[in-house]
C-alpha cells in the first residue's frame, strides 16, 4: 500500500486493491525499485520508488482519476532491443578485427582470427542477446474524452504511446503481481465506476 505512506490520500481516499506490477533494476542509474500500482476510490497511481542509489527518490509517478479511465492495456512478455544488438555486434566486431592483428603477431593469422572471432561469437551468443531480449511489462490507460488521450503509467509499450523518458531507459520488467493485475484490474475500475460504494466494499473485502 502506498496510501498514507509515500502518497498523501486525498478527502475521503481508501486503497481498495494495492498490486506489486513491475521491476526496475538498473546499474547505470544506480537504481533498484519496484513498481506499485493502487486502485483507489479516487485515483489510479502508480509509483515507483528507488531502493539504491539515491535513495527514496521516486523513479516514475503518474496517477489518472478512476472515473476516467476509459480502457486498460497490459504488455506482459519480452522485448528485443534491436538497435542495442546491432551496435554490440558492430562494436564486438571492431574489437575482434583489432585482437585478430595483436594476436597475429604471436601466432599464426588464421588461428587468431579463430580466437578473435570465436570470442565475439561467444559474447554475442551469451551476454549480448540476453542483455537485448529482456522480460517486460507495460501498462496504458487510456481515458475519456478522446483524442487519443493516453495515460502511460509503466513500461514500454508495443500499443505505439511513449512513456516516460525514465520508464523507457529503465525497462520495466514484470513483478510478482503482474498476472494478478492482468486479470484483476479491469473489473476492480469497472466496479468502482459502476457500483460506487458497493464495488469498493466487494474488492476491499476479497482483498482480507
Amino acid at each position: 500500500m502506498i496510501i498514507g505512506k509515500s502518497i498523501t490520500p486525498c478527502e475521503q481516499e481508501l486503497s481498495v486493491r494495492s498490486y506489486v506490477c513491475s521491476q526496475f533494476n538498473s546499474r547505470f542509474f544506480g537504481i533498484k525499485a519496484r513498481g506499485i500500482l493502487e486502485v483507489t476510490n479516487k485515483r489510479l497511481i502508480f509509483q515507483a520508488l528507488g531502493e539504491g542509489g539515491v535513495k527514496g527518490w521516486s523513479v516514475i509517478h503518474n496517477e489518472v482519476a478512476i472515473m476516467d479511465v476509459a480502457d486498460i492495456k497490459v504488455y506482459k512478455g519480452s522485448s528485443f532491443n534491436l538497435k542495442l544488438f546491432l551496435l554490440g555486434i558492430a562494436v564486438t566486431v571492431s574489437v575482434a578485427s583489432f585482437l585478430t592483428m595483436i594476436l597475429s603477431q604471436a601466432m599464426e593469422p588464421w588461428l587468431a582470427t579463430i580466437l578473435a572471432f570465436g570470442a565475439g561469437i561467444y559474447f554475442i551468443v551469451k551476454i549480448l542477446y540476453p542483455w537485448c531480449n529482456r522480460d517486460t511489462f507495460s501498462l496504458v490507460v487510456n481515458t475519456k474524452g478522446g483524442g487519443g488521450n493516453v495515460v502511460h503509467l509503466v513500461g514500454q509499450s508495443p500499443f505505439g504511446s511513449g512513456g516516460t523518458a525514465a520508464a523507457a531507459a529503465l525497462m520495466a520488467a514484470p513483478g510478482p503481481d503482474s498476472e494478478k493485475l492482468m486479470k484483476e484490474l479491469g473489473a476492480v475500475v469497472n466496479d468502482i465506476q459502476s457500483m460506487g460504494d458497493f464495488g469498493i466494499e466487494k474488492w476491499q473485502r476479497m482483498s482480507t
